[in-house]
C-alpha cells in the first residue's frame, strides 16, 4: 500500500523538534522550508507555486509559527490544499488586527495602541495608565516584550521592543503598548473542528529577567480548564476567524478577571505541546495534522499527570566553555528530555537571556513535577566564560 501523501508543514522550529519526530512515525512530513526538517521520513520541500513538483501535492497544510501564517494560508490557496484562513493568518501574525477583533466580539484586552516611535509610546502611555507592555506588533511570542513601570523606564523599554520588532517579517519597527495586568500567565491550548473549539489544557508560566518577560518554565497539567476560560478561547478563535485548527489564547488571571492578551491560530511553542502529550496524552501536532487533512482529530485524554519545561538561560555574556549534568539524573523515571540549546563555543548573551539547556520533566501531580524540576536544573551545569562576540 503507497504511503499517505504528505502534509505540508510551514515554520517549523526546534521548539517542535520532539513532537514532528513523534508525528513523522505516522505518516509522511513535507518541510516548506528544508533546513527545518526535524527527522521526518520525507525530506523533499515543495516551494511556492510549484504545485507538487516533487511528486503528489500535499494533502494539507498547516504553520507552527505565527509569522509563517500567511505565508501558509497562500500557499494552501496556490496549491489548492486546506489550510489556514488569510483572515485568522493576518490576525494572528498582526497583534493590532487580533486586538480589534478581539474588542469588536465584546472581549477583554488591555487598553493599548500602537506606537512607532519613544514620542508616541510617552503619549499612549499617559493615555493608558503606567505600568505599562510593550511588544513588538508582530507578533513574536514573549521576544522583545517589556515592563515600565514609569516615565523613567520608558526610554530603555522603547528601545528594546523596537529593536526586537525590527527583526520580524511583518509591521517591522512597530510596537505595541498596553496597560500592564498583575496576576498568573495562562495559555490555553484549543482545538476546533466541526464548528466546535475545544480547550484541551491550560499552560501556566514562569518568567525570567524582569522587567524583560522571558519564559523561565511552562507547567501543564491533566486537570479540567475551567468553563468560563474555555468559553472565552472559543470565542476569541472565532473572533480571529479559525474556523479549523489547532490554537492558543493566553490571558493573564488579573484582578478583575481573565484579560487576553494574545490569540493565534497556531500550536505554542516552548515545547508546550510536548508538555501536552506527555500530561494528558492528546497530541496536538498530530490533531493538527488530522484537521489538516480533514480528519476528526483524536483529543480523548489517555493519561493524567503534570508535565513541565525549564528554559534555562544565561546569566552573562560570553562563550559557554562547559556543560555538565549529574550522571543521577539519567537514572530518574521523571526525565523526559535533556537538551543543550547552545552548543560549546557558542556566544550567549544575558538581555535578552540566550537559551541554554532545556529540562522536560513529568510527575504524578502538579507540586511533584515542579520538584522534579527543580532538581533537574540543579544537576545541570553550564559555564560561561565572559567575552565579546
Amino acid at each position: 500500500m503507497p504511503p499517505p501523501p504528505a502534509v505540508l508543514i510551514v515554520g517549523a522550529s526546534r521548539d517542535h523538534a520532539a513532537d514532528l519526530q513523534t508525528v513523522a512515525k505516522t505518516r509522511p512530513i513535507v518541510f516548506h522550508d528544508p533546513d527545518s526538517n526535524w527527522g521526518a521520513p520525507d525530506t523533499t520541500a515543495l516551494t511556492a507555486g510549484t504545485g507538487g513538483s516533487a511528486g503528489e501535492p500535499p494533502e494539507g497544510l498547516l504553520a507552527l509559527t505565527a509569522e509563517a501564517l500567511p505565508q501558509a494560508a497562500n500557499l494552501a490557496e496556490t496549491l489548492g490544499v486546506r489550510g489556514p484562513s488569510k483572515a485568522s493568518a493576518d490576525a494572528s501574525a498582526d497583534r493590532s488586527i487580533a486586538r480589534l477583533l478581539l474588542s469588536e466580539a465584546g472581549l477583554p484586552t488591555p487598553k493599548g495602541t500602537r506606537v512607532d516611535t519613544h514620542q508616541d509610546a510617552a503619549a499612549a502611555a499617559l493615555w493608558t495608565g503606567y505600568p505599562v507592555l510593550l511588544r513588538p506588533l508582530a507578533n513574536l511570542g514573549h521576544y522583545g516584550e517589556i515592563r515600565a513601570d514609569n516615565a523613567e523606564d520608558l526610554q530603555a523599554a522603547w528601545k528594546v521592543a523596537h529593536t526586537a520588532s525590527l527583526a520580524a517579517q511583518t509591521t517591522p519597527g512597530a510596537v505595541l503598548l498596553e496597560r500592564a495586568h498583575g496576576g498568573e500567565r495562562v495559555t490555553l491550548q484549543t482545538i476546533t473542528s466541526g464548528g466546535r473549539t475545544r480547550v484541551v489544557s491550560a499552560a501556566r508560566t514562569a518568567f525570567t529577567n524582569y522587567p524583560l518577560f522571558q519564559p523561565a518554565s511552562h507547567l501543564v497539567t491533566a486537570e479540567e480548564v475551567d468553563p468560563d476560560l474555555e468559553q472565552l478561547a472559543a470565542r476569541a478563535m472565532q473572533a480571529l476567524g479559525v474556523d479549523h485548527g489547532v490554537g492558543h489564547v493566553q490571558v493573564v488571571m488579573a484582578v478583575l478577571g481573565p484579560v487576553i492578551t494574545d490569540a493565534a491560530a497556531h500550536v505554542q511553542g516552548d515545547s508546550v505541546p510536548e508538555l501536552v502529550r506527555l500530561a494528558t496524552g492528546v497530541d496536538l501536532l498530530l490533531a493538527a495534522i488530522q484537521i489538516a487533512t480533514g480528519q476528526e482529530p483524536a483529543i480523548t485524554p489517555s493519561r493524567s499527570a503534570s508535565a513541565a519545561v525549564a528554559l534555562v538561560r544565561a546569566g552573562s555574556d560570553g562563550t559557554v566553555t562547559g556543560q555538565a549534568v549529574d550522571p543521577e539524573l539519567f537514572d530518574t523515571p521523571w526525565l523526559a528530555r535533556l537538551t543543550w540549546e547552545t552548543p560549546l563555543g557558542g556566544w550567549v548573551r544575558a538581555r535578552p537571556a540566550s537559551l541554554l539547556a532545556r529540562c522536560v520533566v513529568t510527575g504524578p501531580d502538579p507540586d511533584t513535577c515542579l520538584a522534579n524540576l527543580a532538581q533537574a536544573c540543579g544537576s545541570v551545569r553550564t559555564t560561561v566564560q565572559p567575552d565579546q562576540p
